[in-house]
């Protein structure tokens, strides 16, 4: 079964809390800003700042996470229930799908392919995909489930910024 428990404070100290489905507002909840340690256990979970799956966002793999970069800003917790086999990923230098574009099915820094901080859009043909900010997986995120189409960065504060993505990948 898969879950993620929640801390108020640093090290699974605190008041604590244990959900197996998606969270749209984590202040019914009493936990609405307040979480500083997660223990992820089986699918992977996105914690949105804003309540309803809106706003910035982490994701979060199976682990303990003892301290929190953003602790004390989630709103909302998503579960990742979807099929992660076959990622694919196509990513356009322009907004709307216009310009050079490049297809992807494995973790890839984007400045290797001459397509860091470029992307302006992109459609998501399988898998569920993190776009970071900054290589190595650092620096801000945009998380994209199959079948979104991204048509502009520009709103989401991620316009040419993204240089590296990876999907997340399926449990052996």
């Amino acid at each position: 079964m898969s879950k993620i428990v929640v801390f108020t404070k640093e090290a699974f100290d605190g008041r604590s809390a244990e959900f197996k489905n998606d969270v749209h507002n984590l202040e019914e909840k009493g936990f609405n800003d307040a979480i500083c340690s997660i223990k992820v256990i089986g699918a992977p979970w996105v914690a949105y700042y804003d309540k309803n799956y809106a706003g910035k966002h982490l994701v979060f793999e199976e682990g303990e996470y003892a301290t929190l970069d953003d602790k004390g800003k989630f709103s909302s917790l998503k579960m990742v229930t979807h099929d992660l086999d076959n990622p694919e990923i196509q990513l356009f230098e322009h907004i709307n799908y216009q310009g050079r574009s490049v297809t992807l099915r494995k973790e890839t820094n984007l400045q290797d392919i001459d397509f860091s901080d470029v992307a302006s859009s992109h459609k998501v043909k399988g898998g569920v995909w993190v776009l970071y900010q900054h290589i190595n997986r650092k620096g801000s995120q945009l998380v994209s489930f199959p079948g979104d189409q991204v048509p502009n960065y520009v709103p989401l504060g991620f316009n040419d910024v993204a240089s590296h993505v990876r999907p997340l990948l399926p449990k052996p």
